[in-house]
C-alpha cells in the first residue's frame, strides 16, 4: 500500500477519551453502537477527523417499508465535507495542488484526458452563455494528473443555495470528485453534502387520506346522479313510528280572508362600472415580493439583519447552519436554529426571484 493511503491509526489519537467526547458531541443523540462502530472506523480509513469539523455524522430518513405503508426510519450515517477531504490531500506526500473552474457556453476549453491537461479561456468580466458544467486537475508526483468533468445539468438540485451560488456549488463537486478518483483508497465512495439530494436529508412522510367513516357514503364514488345517505338518528326512527297528527291547519285557512297577490317589484338593472374601474378588478396588481426582515442568530454575523447581508455572505451563512445541524441535530439551539435558517433560505430565495421580477415589468 502506498504511503499516502495509508491511513494513522495510532492509540494516541483513537483512545477510548477522545471517541468518548465524539460521540458526546459530534454525534445525533440516539445512535446505536453498531452505527457509531462505523462512523469510527470510516473516520479511521479516510483520515478525517470529526473534531475539526473535517467529517460529521448525520441523521437522514430512510423509507424501509413500501409506499402504501411507509416506515421512516433515522440512519446514521458518515458525512465527509469539501474542506476536510482537502485539507487531507494536503497530507499526502505526492500531492502538488488541484485546480478547478465552472464552465460556460461560450468559453474556450480543451479537455485531454490521456495527458491530463486542460486549457480553459475566458474573459471573468465578459462571460456570456448558460453554465455549462465545471472540471477539476488534481496535480499529483511521478503520475498522470487525474482531470475530471462535470456536466451542470446532472448536479445541479431545487435548493437556493445552488439557484444563488451555482458556479461555486458545482466547482465544489467538481473538487470532490477528483479527490475520490485520484485516492480511491482514501476517499473512495466518499460523498459531500454538496452532491446529495436534497430530499435526502428531510424524506417527508407520505400523507395518508382519512378514511371515511363507514356509516357514510363518500359523495362522488358511484356514477350517475350524485345521492348522499346517512345514518337515521333514534329521533327519526321514533317520528316514523309516530302516526302525524290530524290536519287541522285546513281549517284555520277557510276562516282567514283571501289577500290578493302583491305586485313583484321590477327588477333593478345593474349599471355597468367604468371601464377603469372593470380594467381595475380584472386586472389585479402583481404582489412585490418582501424580503426577510429576520436578524441572523449565530455566525460571525450574528445581529445583523438578513437584508444587509451580501450574497457571499448569505451563503456562508446557509452553509454554517448546515454544517451546525449536522453536527448537532437534536441540540436544544437546533430549532431555534432551524427556524433562522429557513428565514435565511427564503431570503436567498427572494433575491433570486426579484431579478426575474423586474424583467417581466420590463
Amino acid at each position: 500500500m502506498e504511503a499516502h493511503n495509508k491511513v494513522d491509526t495510532t492509540a494516541g489519537q483513537w483512545n477510548p477519551e477522545r471517541v468518548e467526547l465524539i460521540r458526546r458531541t459530534i454525534c445525533p443523540r440516539g445512535i446505536g453502537d453498531d452505527e457509531f462502530a462505523l462512523f469510527i472506523e470510516q473516520c479511521k480509513r479516510s483520515g478525517l477527523d470529526p473534531l475539526l469539523k473535517e467529517a460529521f455524522c448525520v441523521a437522514r430518513r430512510q423509507n424501509v417499508g413500501n409506499r402504501e405503508r411507509p416506515n421512516w426510519v433515522a440512519r446514521h450515517e458518515f458525512q465527509p465535507s469539501e474542506a476536510g477531504m482537502l485539507a487531507r490531500a494536503e497530507r499526502f506526500p505526492d500531492f502538488r495542488g488541484i485546480q478547478a473552474s465552472a464552465v460556460y457556453a461560450e468559453d474556450e476549453i480543451i479537455v485531454d484526458q490521456g495527458k491530463g491537461e486542460v486549457v480553459h479561456r475566458f474573459n471573468p468580466a465578459k462571460r456570456k452563455g448558460s453554465l455549462v458544467g465545471a472540471w477539476a486537475r488534481v496535480v499529483r508526483d511521478a503520475k498522470l494528473p487525474v482531470v475530471v468533468w462535470l456536466d451542470f445539468a446532472g448536479y445541479v438540485q431545487q435548493t437556493p443555495l445552488w439557484s444563488k451560488i451555482p458556479t461555486t456549488m458545482i466547482e465544489k463537486c467538481a473538487r470532490v470528485a477528483a479527490l475520490r478518483k485520484a485516492y480511491p483508497e482514501a476517499f473512495g465512495g466518499l460523498y459531500v453534502r454538496e452532491e446529495m439530494p436534497a430530499e435526502e436529508f428531510d424524506a417527508p412522510s407520505e400523507p395518508t387520506a382519512p378514511a371515511a367513516p363507514a356509516n357514510y357514503e363518500v359523495l362522488g364514488t358511484r356514477p350517475g346522479p350524485v345521492k348522499a345517505s346517512f345514518p337515521s338518528s333514534a329521533r327519526e326512527v321514533r317520528e316514523e313510528k309516530e302516526p302525524a297528527p290530524a290536519p287541522v291547519v285546513e281549517l284555520a285557512k277557510e276562516k282567514e280572508p283571501t289577500r290578493e297577490p302583491e305586485p313583484t317589484p321590477e327588477p333593478v338593472k345593474a349599471r355597468p362600472a367604468p371601464a377603469a374601474e372593470q380594467a381595475s378588478t380584472n386586472e389585479a396588481p402583481p404582489a412585490k415580493l418582501k424580503s426577510a426582515s429576520v436578524v441572523v442568530a449565530f455566525g460571525n454575523n450574528k445581529g445583523k439583519m438578513a437584508s444587509e447581508l451580501s450574497d457571499e455572505e448569505l451563503a456562508e451563512t446557509i452553509d454554517l447552519a448546515h454544517e451546525k445541524l449536522m453536527e448537532q441535530p437534536k441540540a436544544k439551539w437546533a430549532r431555534a436554529m432551524r427556524e433562522n435558517l429557513a428565514a435565511l433560505e427564503i431570503e436567498a430565495e427572494l433575491r433570486c426571484r426579484v431579478p426575474a421580477a423586474n424583467d417581466a415589468k420590463a
